[in-house]
Parts: C-alpha cells; structure tokens; sequence
C-alpha cells in the first residue's frame, strides 16, 4: 500500500507543480528547469524573472484541515533548497554571483479554480557558500 500512496503523492505533486509552472508562465518568468536533484535536495521549478534567477519552492494542501502550505518551508527546508540551489548556479549557470532569489508558492488544491499565493523573496540562503 505504501508504494500507491506514493505513487498518489507523486501524481499530486506533478499535477500542482504543472499548474504552478503554467502560473509562472504567465506571470512572464521563463522557466529552466524543474525537479533539479542534487544531494538530498530538490528545487521544484527554477525559473527567470528578468535578470534573476528565481528559485521556487511549491507547497499545497488537499483539504481545509491541513492549515497554510507555505508554512511547510522550515529552516531544514529551506538549508537544503539553498545548497541545491547553489549546485544549480555552479554547474548550470556557471555563476555564484548570479542574481537570485527564493520564493515559495502555496496552493491550497481544495479551492476551485486554483489559486496562488506567491511569496517573493520568502527566504534568505544565510550561509557560506560551498565549494562547487
């Protein structure tokens, strides 16, 4: 049962993150890239707003009782966005001094039609930046 409840998460997930890049889209951000891995961390959408580099986490709740989404990006989260996100400047954009930011999406999939709470800027990578 374990693996069809995963498989039910997983399908829920591509199904928000697919409506939260078409969101995006239509904000005018040019996405890059989505699902980016790298050692334990994952950023959901990564995208370009102008001349930065957006960073997006997506969170979302399926009913009512499971209270605000975003409050779901705690500072463990938010540590492991931040290095995946610095992986993702070194090899993909070839620049740690890139302009960027983080911003967390929050939809509450119970609501019809969809909508969006868009959080620019939501945290801040307060770390030393690691060796690529």
């Amino acid at each position: 049962m374990k693996s069809n409840s995963h498989s039910a998460n997983r399908s829920k997930g591509n199904f928000i993150e697919n409506h939260a890049t078409a969101y995006l889209m239509r904000e005018g951000y040019q996405v890059l890239a989505r699902n980016y891995a790298y050692r334990g961390g994952e950023l959901d959408i990564v995208a370009k707003d102008n001349d930065t580099i957006v960073f997006v986490e997506v969170k979302s709740v399926w009913s009512n009782g499971q209270g605000n989404p975003a409050t779901r990006v705690n500072a463990a989260k938010q540590k492991k966005v931040w290095k995946t996100a610095c992986h993702f400047l070194c090899t993909q954009i070839k620049n740690l001094d890139q302009k960027s930011r983080f911003d967390v999406l929050s939809i509450r999939a119970y609501e019809h039609p969809l909508r969006f709470s868009h959080f620019k800027n939501a945290f801040e990578g307060t770390q030393v930046i690691p060796e690529c």
